[in-house]
């Protein structure tokens, strides 16, 4: 948001399925800070058959999907969740989706560009694009993992809470997916990507102290009707 002020931003580079990694950051972090009060997970993957029919669809790529989201997230939130334990404090905020919460609606995604956007697969058929299994597989687990670190980590005064967002308007995104996805949302259009941040940043405030092992969807309505 614009109205967040941008200084002291330090930005640093992690590869969320090595561990060493992970702890390397950790530890900068804390040598710096002394203490990590919140974890935004926010990671995603997509291989280049994303969009193909899941009868299509590879082992490769869909491993490659759990090991980012799910094993990322499995080693960020044990290690992160070491230094919370040490400090009896903490706050993790995961990042799932609408799609870990209900089932894809296939038919909008017809003669949509997103295969070209956002996987670089400019061979792949524009007009039979399909959303990924996987997506919706490792969005639940994440909802699920929410729920079960909300229970452990309660006693050490330790929230975890997931946001599911539904569509963040893109500008890139060819003007008939955009209208078929907003005809399905009660307010008729896609997030700004504000909209999203401003739930993080309620549960990452002290606003939100007695919000633990939730799942807050964010999506103008989609899942409403």
């Amino acid at each position: 948001s614009s109205k967040v002020q941008k200084h002291n931003i330090k930005q640093v580079d992690v590869d969320v399925t090595d561990r060493k990694s992970i702890i390397s950051v950790i530890d900068d972090i804390i040598r710096r800070y002394k203490r990590i009060d919140t974890l935004v997970y926010s990671v995603t993957s997509k291989p280049k058959d994303f969009y193909a029919p899941f009868t299509e669809c590879s082992l490769e790529g869909w491993r490659e999907v759990i090991k980012v989201e799910l094993d990322g997230l499995f080693l960020a939130t044990q290690e992160v969740g070491k230094t919370m334990e040490k400090q009896n404090s903490g706050n993790l905020i995961l990042l799932s989706s609408i799609y870990g919460v209900i089932g894809n609606d296939q038919r909008i995604y017809e003669n949509s560009n997103l295969s070209e956007l956002y996987t670089n697969n400019e061979s792949q058929d524009e007009n039979k694009i399909y959303s990924h299994s996987v997506y919706p597989v490792v969005k639940g687990g994440v909802i699920s993992l929410t729920r079960y670190l909300a229970s452990y980590w309660g006693e050490k005064n330790i929230r975890v809470n997931s946001i599911s967002p539904g569509g963040v308007f893109h500008e890139k995104e060819n003007e008939i997916f955009v209208k078929k996805y907003s005809k399905k949302v009660p307010l008729g259009r896609k997030a700004n990507v504000d909209e999203i941040s401003g739930a993080v940043v309620f549960l990452a405030s002290d606003e939100s102290s007695y919000i633990n092992g939730q799942n807050i969807i964010v999506d103008g309505g989609f899942t409403s009707w």
